[in-house]
């Protein structure tokens, strides 16, 4: 019994393994729907995201973008956020160019910034940005490319994701 506590002593007091600080508690008591759940890996950790969407690590944590179809929809929603530390991350570009390969077939559109309401456009940051694509739907699957963008003055480059996913 001794050595079971010793091990669940030691576990937590590793944690991660990352060397990174926590400065939240993990109730997640936030004003935003949000899942931390790390997942450990050979080496590192993940996030489970928190829209059930796909989530793509940009820059090694700099910040991480999710993917998901509005259930019913034709809309791609594009949110921004960050784990370290936790909380939504804002900033404004006009549009985003996000080139879909659909088989051999490349078809361009726009991610457009709106309000969190997911309805009004907007001209100041956001978190959320969205596409409204006519061929997006249940059965849809691509490979996709966002075009070069900025976020606190570094340049984001050859982001891509698969949709819908693994």
């Amino acid at each position: 019994m001794k050595k079971i506590i010793t091990v669940l002593v030691s576990a937590l007091v590793i944690g991660c393994g990352d060397n990174h600080d926590h400065d939240h508690d993990h109730d997640h008591d936030h004003d935003h729907d949000h899942d931390h759940d790390h997942e450990h890996g050979a080496g590192g950790h993940s996030h489970k995201a928190p829209h059930g969407g796909i989530l793509v690590d940009v820059e090694n944590e700099f910040c991480h973008l999710e993917f998901l179809r509005e259930p019913g929809t034709k809309r791609l929603l594009m949110h921004a956020m960050r784990f370290h530390p936790e909380g939504l991350l804002k900033f404004y570009v006009e549009k985003i160019s996000v080139n879909a390969k659909i088989g051999e077939e490349v078809k361009e559109f726009y991610l457009k910034p709106m309000e969190l309401d997911g309805v009004t456009s907007t001209k100041e940051p956001t978190s959320l940005y969205v596409a409204e694509i006519d061929w997006l739907g249940d059965d849809s699957v691509f490979e996709a490319t966002l075009g070069d963008f900025m976020i606190e003055n570094k340049t984001l480059k050859n982001i891509s994701f698969k949709y819908p996913g693994k």
